[in-house]
C-alpha cells in the first residue's frame, strides 16, 4: 500500500506544474487535522490537467489513513525538491555533424562541443576512436590541456590488431609529443572474437569522457567525421551514466581486454 503511494506522489512531481504543486502543498498544511480526504480535495488549487487532479486525489486519499495533511504536504514537496534538483544536474544535448536542415536546428556541432570540453577540461580526458586523421586543432587542444596537468587516456584502434580493417593506425594521427604524454591503449587481437570469415571484432567505438562530461557519437576523430560526414552525437551530464562508462571501461583495463600501449614513464 505504502508503495503505492509512493509511485502516485513520483507521478504527481512528475506530471504537475510547479506553482500548482506549492500551492497545492500551502494549502494542505493549512487544513484542519481531522479534515477528511473529499473536504481536502474540495480545498485544493483547481487544475485543468485531469491527470493531475487524479493524482492528487489519489494521493490524499491513501495518505488520509497513514499520516496527517500537514505531513502529506512536506512529503510532496520534499520529494519534488528533491526530483527537480536532480533533473537540474542531469543534462542531454544532441550533437550534429554535417548538412545544416532546412529549419536549422539548433544543435551544436559535435568537434565544436569536443573542444569546448577540452579546453575547459581539469582533471581527466578519455577518448575512443576507431578512427583518426587531420585533427590538428583537436590534438593542439589536447596538448594544452596535457600541460595544465589533465590526465588523458586514448584508446585507439590500430591496422595489424584490426589485421587490415583499419588501414591507417589511429595513434599515427597524434604528435609524437603528445604521445608520449598520455597514457595509450589498444585492444589486442589475440583477445578478440572472431567472425565466420575469421576477421576479428574492430574496436569501433566512438567515445569521449571529460571530467564529469560524456559525450557519445557515430564521429570517429576524423576530418572527415567532423566537417563532411552526416554524424549525430549526444552530450550527456549525468553521475549514474558517468560511473558506469568509467567502471565498464576500467574494468576492460584491469582485466588485460584493454592494454597499455605507452604512456607516460
Amino acid at each position: 500500500m505504502f508503495d503505492d503511494f509512493l509511485t502516485t506522489v513520483e507521478q504527481l512531481i512528475r506530471k504537475a506544474p510547479t506553482a500548482w504543486l506549492i500551492s497545492a502543498c500551502e494549502t494542505l498544511r493549512s487544513l484542519p487535522a481531522d479534515a477528511n480526504p473529499e473536504f481536502v480535495l474540495q480545498r485544493l488549487p483547481a487544475t485543468a490537467n485531469a491527470d493531475v487532479s487524479f493524482l492528487m486525489a489519489s494521493a490524499v486519499r491513501s495518505a488520509s489513513s497513514q499520516m496527517s495533511w500537514e505531513a502529506l504536504s512536506w512529503a510532496i514537496q520534499t520529494a519534488s525538491s528533491s526530483f527537480h534538483r536532480l533533473r537540474a544536474q542531469q543534462h542531454i544535448e544532441l550533437l550534429w555533424a554535417g548538412p545544416t536542415p532546412a529549419n536549422k536546428v539548433p544543435a551544436r556541432r559535435i568537434d565544436q562541443a569536443l573542444y569546448d570540453l577540452i579546453a575547459n577540461a581539469k582533471q581527466e580526458i578519455l577518448l575512443i576512436t576507431f578512427a583518426a586523421a587531420k585533427i590538428k586543432r583537436l590534438t593542439d587542444e589536447l596538448w594544452k590541456a596535457a600541460q595544465r596537468g589533465v590526465q588523458i587516456r586514448l584508446i585507439l584502434e590500430f591496422e595489424e590488431s584490426s589485421e587490415g580493417q583499419l588501414s591507417f593506425d589511429a595513434m599515427k594521427a597524434f604528435p609524437s609529443t603528445l604521445i608520449k604524454a598520455v597514457n595509450v591503449y589498444h585492444w589486442p587481437v589475440e583477445k578478440r572474437e572472431r567472425n565466420q570469415a575469421g576477421r576479428p571484432g574492430k574496436l569501433h567505438a566512438k567515445v569521449a569522457v571529460i571530467d564529469d562530461t560524456t559525450l557519445i557519437s557515430s564521429a570517429n576523430l576524423t576530418d572527415d567525421a567532423f566537417n563532411r560526414n552526416l554524424e549525430v552525437g549526444v552530450l550527456i551530464n549525468n553521475a549514474d551514466f558517468l560511473s558506469s562508462i568509467n567502471t565498464y571501461l576500467d574494468a576492460l583495463i584491469t582485466d588485460g581486454t584493454l592494454s597499455r600501449l605507452s604512456g607516460p614513464v
